[in-house]
């Protein structure tokens, strides 16, 4: 497995865990109180927790994988990188519009916000399961 695609896997799975967190915790605290809950706090969590979680992970791979890590992608990785970052892109831009078309009917700009949050983490599990595919197929 090349290294790359140990990263995305790592990523995914980094990604998902923090993600479905976040949207527990914002439902969660929707359904008692009957609120979107503050978006600072819920933010600082979601970031802080993927940084560690990536950079720890990153590290992990790295001195596992020390040859493999020095290495630059190949045309074929960059190819598979670049097809993961357009499918996210259109699964951003998606979320983006529908969160700001949803926010023209119910005002609230912590949902915004957490609509377009949802939109990102979204688009990065789309970015890194494209890639995973990708090596996978081999093409």
């Amino acid at each position: 497995m090349a290294f790359k695609e140990k990263s995305a896997w790592l990523m995914l799975i980094a990604t998902l865990v923090v993600g479905l967190y976040m949207t527990y915790a914002v439902v969660q605290t929707y359904v008692e109180l009957q609120q979107v809950p503050a978006v600072l706090p819920v933010f600082i969590k979601l970031t802080v927790t993927l940084i560690i979680l990536s950079v720890i992970g990153q590290i992990v791979l790295a001195i596992a994988n020390h040859k493999q890590a020095e290495q630059k992608a190949d045309e074929r990785e960059k190819v598979f990188i670049r097809r993961g970052q357009a499918a996210a892109g259109g699964v951003l831009a998606f979320g983006v519009v529908a969160s700001l078309i949803h926010f023209l009917f119910l005002s609230d700009g912590n949902l915004l916000f957490y609509s377009c949050l949802l939109s990102l983490v979204v688009a990065q599990v789309v970015e890194y399961a494209v890639q995973i595919a990708s090596f996978r197929r081999g093409y």
